[in-house]
Parts: C-alpha cells; sequence; structure tokens
C-alpha cells in the first residue's frame, strides 16, 4: 500500500472535507498504518481522540504506530490512558489487546475499574435494558425496538448500539456516500459503506 492508495485518498477526501468528522480520521490514520506510513497514522488518529476523546480502538492504533515509528515510550503513555477509558467504558476487547502490548514491554497495567457496575449500578434509567450498553456511547438505556435492517449485521446493531447512535450514523452514512462516492447497489459499494458503518459504531471488535 502507497500514499496513491485509493483507500488513503478516499479517506482524506473525507477528513479534508469534514475536519470534525472523527470516521474520516479514524479511518484515514487504520489506512496509514496499514501502510507503515506512521508519520502520518499518528497525527489522524490522534485528531479522531481530540473529536471524540472515548474512541477506544484510536488509542489502540495510536499506540501501535509510535511504537512502530520507534517511540515506545510515547507509546506506552497512549495505551495506559487508552486502557483507563476502554475499561471505564467497558470496551474489553480493545482494553485487553493494549494490556497485552503493555504486559509485553513489562509496563505497568493501570488500576482497572468495575465497569460493568458503575454502569449499571444506582437509580436505573426507565428506559434502561437489562444487560444492554451502547458499544459507541456506553449509555445502558435507549435500546432500539428492532433490528434497522434484516441480515446478521443489522442484528449485530441492534444488539449493541442505542437508537441515538443509529440516528447519528443515518446522515454520517450519506456523507460517506456522497464523498466516497459509493455505488451501493454494487457488491464493493455495499461492503465499502457497511465497514465505514462498522467503524463509526465502534462494532469491530463485536
Amino acid at each position: 500500500m502507497t500514499s496513491e492508495d485509493p483507500r488513503i485518498e478516499q479517506f482524506k477526501q473525507m477528513a479534508e472535507a469534514d475536519p470534525n468528522n472523527e470516521l474520516g480520521h479514524f479511518s484515514l490514520g487504520k489506512a496509514y498504518l496499514e501502510a507503515n506510513q506512521f508519520d502520518n497514522a499518528i497525527p489522524a488518529l490522534s485528531r479522531a481522540l481530540e473529536i471524540n476523546p472515548k474512541l477506544s480502538k484510536a488509542y489502540q492504533c495510536v499506540g501501535q504506530a509510535h511504537d512502530s515509528n520507534g517511540n515506545r515510550a510515547q507509546a506506552i503513555e497512549v495505551l495506559t490512558k487508552g486502557v483507563s477509558i476502554a475499561d471505564a467504558q467497558g470496551d474489553r476487547m480493545p482494553r485487553d489487546a493494549m494490556i497485552k502490548m503493555l504486559n509485553d514491554w513489562g509496563a505497568p497495567i493501570p488500576a482497572l475499574s468495575a465497569a460493568t457496575e458503575t454502569r449499571t449500578g444506582g437509580a436505573s434509567d426507565a428506559n434502561e435494558t437489562a444487560g444492554f450498553s451502547c458499544c459507541r456511547c456506553n449509555r445502558p438505556s435507549g435500546k432500539m425496538d428492532k433490528a434497522p435492517f434484516k441480515g446478521d449485521l443489522g442484528v449485530k446493531i441492534f444488539e449493541h448500539v442505542c437508537a441515538n447512535c443509529w440516528q447519528e450514523w443515518i446522515p454520517m452514512g450519506t456523507k460517506v456516500i456522497n464523498e466516497l462516492g459509493l455505488v451501493l447497489s454494487t457488491p464493493a459499494g455495499q461492503a465499502g459503506y457497511d465497514q465505514y458503518m462498522i467503524e463509526f459504531l465502534q462494532l469491530e471488535d463485536r
């Protein structure tokens, strides 16, 4: 993958068209990371974290980029913060991946909290659903009445994403289609759209 890779160019277009588009910056940073372009990956992923400081997966990617770029001390600093944020939100998969990296490097692991108890303890919301927590905003309420569309992905969204976050995706999905020129009637266009949706809703590890 080179700097001329079409995916990188597409994500650059998204990020430049909307500087506050966390999906654009996050996807661009991931594409740079996969291309081993670490100097470019770090600022793109860091911008995504400026927009959404709770984006657990971005901390994992920034840490990987810093370490691959020869700056393990910075990687440890980022991952340590990322572990605490992911743990507080109950994002177990990115949290455990970051803990493994810290363990492999002999770095200390921050104290972990009882995230699930913290989210569900105390007075319950009338709209709270037992066992549900939105994977994007971490709220235990607002579960959709039914899957937004048929198929396995629709079921996954229903199980892990609240109605508010789904409504946030709809205009973002329109931006993705327009800015990237996706044709949903083609398998490639639909697959691309689904991937951006998964990343925006933080369903990658679900």
